[in-house]
């Protein structure tokens, strides 16, 4: 593996324990709905890295002309998961919306927090 992969593996793995952590208290002071709707944040915001990180490490393989479509489709796919699995949520399955947010942006600033961490104590060379 690969610096690259490994970095993102580490991102994933830590923001995914956040998120569990965050679930789990949010289960243990009697929130089961909002835990509920915190993990399933969670799991679209780490879902939608991912896809995105298979993508942009796959556009090194593609020649220019193919590598347009490519991101296209893959963004196009990224949208469509994400509307269908957050309108089913919010829809059908009535989850707390501004928990179901809580989980999207908590994943997106533990992961940028890394990020930033990980550049600061990066050794230029």
């Amino acid at each position: 593996m690969d610096e690259r992969e490994n970095f993102i593996r580490r991102t994933l793995v830590g923001a995914g324990i956040a998120g569990a952590a965050g679930t789990v208290v949010l289960f243990l002071v009697g929130r089961s709905s909002w835990a509920v709707a915190f993990g399933l944040g969670a799991a679209v915001s780490l879902g939608n890295f991912h896809l995105i990180t298979r993508a942009v490490m796959h556009l090194t393989d593609l020649d220019t002309g193919r590598a347009s479509g490519h991101l296209w489709k893959g963004a196009l796919f990224r949208f469509a998961m994400v509307a269908i699995v957050l309108f089913v949520a919010v829809v059908v399955l009535r989850v707390n919306v501004l928990a179901l947010l809580a989980g999207l942006l908590a994943m997106q600033l533990v992961m940028i927090g890394y990020w930033i961490v990980q550049s600061a104590q990066a050794n230029p060379k």
